[in-house]
């Protein structure tokens, strides 16, 4: 959009309407922007917690050989 674009804009409709209309675009592109970047945060993290979740159970299965290894759990 051209400068004289703009100045043809505000002297048909008015400054207000112009200005809440330039308002609302640049509210709608930084939702878009942030929506993009919340997005890719949670599909990283999603990632961090698969990986997580992976060595916790990779070491309950170590913690359970051991103890199998040392004579087993005695409920008594």
């Amino acid at each position: 959009m051209s400068f004289e674009m703009v100045i043809a804009a505000i002297g048909s409709l008015g400054f207000p309407i112009v200005a809440c209309c330039a308002m609302a675009y640049f509210f709608a592109k930084t939702n878009e922007n942030y929506r993009q970047d919340l997005k890719e945060a949670n599909n990283k993290h999603k990632e961090e917690i698969d990986k997580i979740t992976e060595a916790i159970n990779n070491n309950t299965m170590v913690i359970q050989r051991l103890v199998d290894k040392m004579g087993g759990e005695d409920d008594k």
